[in-house]
């Protein structure tokens, strides 16, 4: 059978360019005006982060907890064996489309969506499908 999530190890790494490319293009395109939305404005004034790619290690902060907690759950509630990797994936295909959707506005001005908020309905069902489908595949 073919593997349906990555490694730990390249899960992160993948992550830390995802998140390293998402700044680079926020200060480099919108001055880093990702920082003034009303989830990251109150954190990046309390630790002073005045630039994007300053909140790389912050995001990947808040993406351990996280994955963490989805891991704990899934493996509890669902019973799956290489939760901490089915979550981990599933936060790369996700970060990933949104990173891409940012190229494709950024360098391509792809105007199907407005507003970033638009993108996070079919963000969620693209997660929800690839995590279901590959915890059927790992429960095998």
């Amino acid at each position: 059978m073919k593997k349906v999530v990555l490694s730990k190890s390249w899960a992160w790494i993948i992550l830390l360019g995802l998140a390293v490319l998402d700044a680079s293009l926020d200060m480099i395109f919108a001055n880093s005006q990702g920082l003034q939305s009303s989830f990251w404005k109150p954190i990046a004034d309390f630790f002073g982060i005045q630039s994007a790619i300053f909140g790389v290690p912050l995001l990947l902060l808040i993406f351990l907890v996280a994955v963490k907690i989805g891991a704990f759950l899934e493996e509890k509630i669902e019973g799956v064996l290489y939760a901490e990797e089915l979550v981990l994936t599933t936060l790369v295909i996700v970060y990933g489309l949104f990173d891409l959707w940012l190229v494709l506005v950024y360098f391509f001005n792809f105007n199907l969506f407005r507003n970033h908020f638009y993108l996070i309905p079919l963000l969620i069902v693209v997660g929800v499908a690839y995590s279901w489908w590959a915890e059927k595949r790992l429960k095998r």
